[in-house]
């Protein structure tokens, strides 16, 4: 059988093929020589050329399989495909492609001016590498690449060879693979001594409070081979207040997650705490102790919100609270509304939120305005900093937040400021101050901000209005009340803005939007993932409002 492989090895060839646009061309591949495993070219171009497809490339194109292969024309070397040369002579040409660790190629194709594309695939050039090992259930790689034991076909050169299995040591090498040789490797690993490595938790604050896996810890470590172990939590007096026995290690990699409660499952106070973790191997020696300390942190909170209207919140309302650092939320909201002026709109947003920072959040949106006509395109970002935060859950919430949002309408022929206030979140810089007063699972929030920009928005989608261009500035008022129950949260929230600052502050001196929405979202039991419904509208008379329905998903780390 091993004979039968080498044969069969030292007859794979690279396949060349020309093609070119409005000509016949002729090509030819050269003799082959299959005791040398390579490709040699026959001294005269063919007498009768075959027929090709057209191609597409202006001059000679060379693509081959494996990419970077050099390419000789006629003796000189070119460069690396892919390649192109556009002042090639009219006539025959020898291409010879060479790589290492790979049979060459060469052929005569012959260049009549049209475009010419040439390709080929070259033979990669092979051997055998033949592993014997114990225990019989080890993990034999090569060069990263998972192979079972026994004869395998192995490229040519250096390659690294690792070796392991549960409870032993792993064993490194370096073998040289020949062409068409048998390189023999028997190894039988050592037993590992038991060992914990890797030990972390991921968040190190934590609020309990917070729903599903977000409210809970994990701890990643891992082990060298079988054992048990023990997970304690002693608070800042020394006392244990939980105790866990872990399953016993069957494999490298251990987690395990824990909803950050007592032995008797009340959730942990304020505080910082000590987890420790205490494993012992199967074969009898000391344990091992790994602990590392987290701050449970009853202000961290943690809950699917909307960034429908640039910054994190309700759909029309931002909140005060921050997303602690390193947590993050990425969710997309759609709808469906009907437009008496362009029938059928889609608004899809894309959101995301990141904690970046001790007290600072960052919210970035991307979203277009599906329609038969036109299609708006918005963009914002968002940066907000908390100045003040309750303790244990209720209280004042107060932060300060930088937005910058873009809105663009875009046709076949053009790209134009969108000068609607689509949720209002017109184009330009603003400042808010978002406030929230917490009670419980019940949050009233209440937002002033100024917004300058360059362009005035109009009051409402109507023709014939005419673009107000230069500086320009007005207040946006946004409120809202939002319910977090746990997995689920669900608000209401509305906004509107002034006229023209300084003397356009009167609401009623002219018809102004006014935006409302409502909104559900349900963090799917023992998942990150969301899933949201959404309905909104915006009035401004009898004659000019609309509404819209719909819903998305979201994940939240």
């Amino acid at each position: 059988m091993l004979c039968a492989m080498i044969c069969a090895g030292s007859v794979l060839f690279a396949v060349s093929c020309a093609t070119s646009k409005g000509a016949t061309l002729g090509k030819v591949i050269s003799a082959q020589d299959s005791s040398a495993g390579s490709q040699r070219s026959s001294g005269n171009p063919p007498q009768e050329p075959s027929q090709n497809p057209p191609g597409s490339s202006k001059g000679l194109q060379v693509l081959t399989d494996p990419p970077s292969v050099e390419v000789w024309i006629d003796g000189d070397f070119k460069g690396l495909s892919p390649f192109v040369m556009e002042d090639i002579s009219t006539g025959w040409h020898r291409i010879l492609l060479r790589k290492e660790g790979y049979y060459e190629s060469s052929a005569w194709v012959e260049f009549k001016g049209d475009p010419l594309l040439f390709q080929s695939t070259l033979a990669e050039i092979i051997g055998f590498l033949q592993i014997t090992a114990t225990p019989p259930d080890i993990t034999v790689t090569v060069d990263g690449q998972v192979i079972p034991q026994g004869t395998q076909q192995v490229p040519v050169g250096h390659h690294e060879v690792v070796l392991k299995a549960f409870g032993y040591t792993p064993y490194t090498t370096s073998v040289v693979i020949a062409e068409k040789a048998v390189t023999a490797l028997s190894v039988s690993l050592e037993p590992a001594p038991f060992d914990v490595t890797a030990f972390s938790i991921p968040k190190t604050a934590v609020n309990p409070a917070n729903p599903g896996m977000i409210g809970s810890l994990e701890v990643n470590f891992s082990v060298t081979g079988p054992g048990a172990g023990e997970i304690h939590v002693v608070d800042s007096k020394g006392d244990d207040v939980y105790t866990r026995a872990l399953s016993d290690f069957t494999t490298w990699e251990q987690s395990c997650t824990w909803d950050v409660h007592s032995s008797t499952g009340q959730a942990l106070t304020d505080g910082v705490y000590t987890l420790r973790l205490v494993a012992t191997g199967h074969g009898g020696q000391a344990p091992v102790t790994r602990e590392t300390q987290f701050t449970v942190d009853s202000a961290l909170k943690v809950a699917p919100r909307s960034v429908w209207s640039g910054s994190a919140g309700l759909l029309y309302a931002p909140v005060a609270e921050i997303l602690p650092e390193g947590d993050f939320q990425i969710g997309m909201l759609g709808a469906g509304l009907s437009d008496p002026s362009l029938g059928i709109e889609a608004p899809v947003q894309l959101g995301v939120r990141i904690g970046v920072a001790p007290g600072m959040e960052l919210d970035a949106s991307a979203g277009v305005i599906a329609t038969s006509t036109v299609l708006p395109l918005t963009a914002g970002v968002a940066a907000r900093w908390n100045l003040l935060r309750p303790r244990g859950g209720t209280g004042t919430s107060a932060a300060i937040q930088v937005k910058l949002a873009g809105q663009v309408s875009t046709t076949q022929d053009s790209v134009n400021p969108l000068m609607t206030d689509t949720f209002a979140n017109f184009t330009g810089i603003s400042v808010e101050l978002p406030l929230q007063l917490t009670v419980g699972a019940l949050s009233g929030l209440l937002s002033f901000g100024a917004t300058g920009s360059v362009w005035y928005p109009y009051l409402f989608k109507a023709d014939g209005v005419t673009p107000r261009f230069g500086p320009v500035a007005w207040l946006y008022i946004r409120a809202g009340i939002l319910l977090d129950l746990g997995p689920v949260s669900a608000g209401i929230s509305a906004s509107t803005r002034t006229q023209q600052l300084p003397g356009g502050i009167a609401f009623l001196s002219s018809p102004i939007p006014f935006e409302a929405g409502a909104e559900i979202h349900w963090l799917i039991p023992g998942t990150r993932l969301m899933i949201s419904g959404i309905f909104a509208g915006e009035y401004q008379d009898s004659d000019n409002y609309f509404f819209m329905g719909g819903g998305g998903l979201g994940f939240l780390y």
